[in-house]
């Protein structure tokens, strides 16, 4: 059964005065981040270890780069993600700072979309604005910045799972 929801000005919230929303918790975003871009891509390329892929010859990396970058780039993310909470979320002021900054960070990261980089910082950026399940949101700038990195947060795990499902059906024609 859920609990009944109280209206304060125009927003829906739960009696203990978060807002109801769609978007989950920074926890479930950063989960399914790593899970999918880090785990997920590792064990698709472990997997094409193990099965003798050899590719066509056009990667500029070998398959054991790929998973070291993999990890590597997908893990540093996680950690600044995680650190940059804790850091900017000690106040308001602060949590407005870091949301800027972490979205404007989530953008160049795009270069780094296969190890899901964007969508761990776009997910502390959201958390930062207030826009995740556990937060209160904020307004102005930071809001900006928070959804944009919301939306990286949403689609990066996304698109990094179709790239490699269309990767595996189209290297087994």
């Amino acid at each position: 059964m859920s609990q009944p929801s109280v209206t304060q000005g125009s927003r829906q919230v739960d009696p203990g005065g978060r807002a109801r929303t769609w978007v989950p918790s920074y926890r479930t975003l950063v989960g399914i981040a790593y899970g999918v871009c880090v785990v997920g891509m590792s064990l698709s390329i472990f997997a094409e270890m193990q099965s003798g892929y050899v590719g066509r010859g056009e990667q500029p990396r070998s398959l054991e780069e790929q998973l070291l970058g993999v990890v590597g780039f997908g893990t540093a993310g996680l950690l600044l993600s995680i650190g940059s909470v804790r850091f900017f979320g000690t106040s308001p002021q602060r949590a407005k700072t870091g949301a800027v900054l972490l979205g404007i960070l989530s953008v160049p990261a795009l270069a780094f979309f296969w190890c899901g980089m964007p969508a761990l910082l776009g997910a502390a950026a959201a958390r930062l604005a207030g826009l995740t399940r556990d937060g209160q949101p904020v307004s102005g700038a930071p809001r900006v910045f928070g959804i944009v990195g919301l939306v990286f947060a949403l689609l990066n795990p996304v698109a990094n799972f179709l790239a490699v499902s269309i990767s595996w059906i189209t290297s087994s024609l």
